[in-house]
């Protein structure tokens, strides 16, 4: 089947961008029908969400914090920090990394062996600016997160590779002569996606499939009540749907049957609306999913 080995030369050849074999595989889903599969190749197109309890393993690590101080005598940069010093609840946002972002983009950065940083947010700085050292002397004036090349090669290995154990098993299953992967039989389609995708987790198989179901609803056309729901399901806060509800009013859309200025500004600032979970999937799939169903709702067609 020559779709099944484009994937299988595609994922075996670090090469080629990943994100041409997960697109591919989109296609091979269209035949295998499997949700699953389909949840965790969206969400490695597009990004998870900001909440960190769905995400994979693979985009999980334990990482060294680092920072620059001044003082009036001493200066030094790329210092380790020692997370002692912080509240159990800030120590936990620092301890680990959670990579969010599409596959794709791990891959773009020019040095693919070099390492990358995740800064602190502006407030930690300023309020442990004087908390590290003795009696706040030197200063900390910059952090972040260090996170090691070697981390984000791995991730896309891991995608790869899941790719490539995934794509052989289901060979195996096939006639050589086969034209579609459709004639494998959906019990076995499932068994593999969760041993080789989710690597045996079906917990994981199903939080991802749930979530991004959410992005698959409809909206009704005139239906403030299904769009609202809708984007709750997504993670926007009542806040959050009333503001966009103020932005298109001011924009008219309902006469123009266009986006306009106000309402592409909220579709910017999504992720401002996200409640204390975040949103269930990654910004730019939560970016394309509002204006799918801010479509609906008004009958705007592109």
């Amino acid at each position: 089947m020559k779709l099944l080995d484009d994937i299988i030369e595609l994922a075996a050849d670090n090469k080629e961008p990943i994100g041409n074999l997960l697109r591919k595989c989109l296609v091979l889903e269209r035949q295998l029908k499997n949700e699953k599969f389909r949840a965790w190749l969206d969400l490695e197109l597009d990004g998870y969400g900001s909440g960190n309890e769905d995400l994979p393993s693979y985009r999980v690590f334990s990482c060294i914090n680092k920072g620059d101080f001044h003082g009036i005598t001493v200066r030094m940069s790329g210092q380790p920090i020692s997370l002692h010093v912080m509240t159990e609840r800030d120590r936990k946002l620092l301890e680990k990394v959670y990579l969010h972002q599409p596959a794709a983009s791990y891959e773009a950065r020019p040095g693919q062996d070099s390492d990358a940083a995740l800064p602190w947010n502006p407030y930690l700085i300023a309020k442990y600016q004087t908390k590290i050292y003795q009696d706040g002397e030197p200063a900390l004036m910059r952090a972040w997160q260090e996170i090691p090349g070697s981390v984000l090669v791995a991730l896309l290995e891991q995608v790869r590779n899941r790719v490539l154990r995934f794509a052989l098993d289901l060979k195996e299953s096939l006639p050589e002569q086969a034209a579609s992967a459709a004639i494998v039989p959906a019990e076995q389609v499932d068994q593999s996606v969760v041993n080789h995708i989710y690597g045996g987790n079906i917990i994981i198989a199903s939080q991802a499939m749930n979530t991004v179901q959410v992005v698959h609803q409809n909206v009704a056309l005139g239906d403030d009540r299904s769009l609202n729901n809708a984007l709750e399901e997504l993670g926007i806060t009542p806040e959050g749907q009333s503001e966009l509800q103020k932005a298109l009013s001011h924009d008219k859309v309902e006469e123009t049957k266009a986006l306009g200025e106000k309402t592409k500004q909220w579709l910017v600032d999504i992720t401002k609306y996200a409640g204390k979970e975040g949103l269930k999937v990654g910004f730019e799939l939560a970016k394309q999913t509002a204006i799918k169903w801010i479509s609906q709702r008004y009958g705007i067609h592109f």
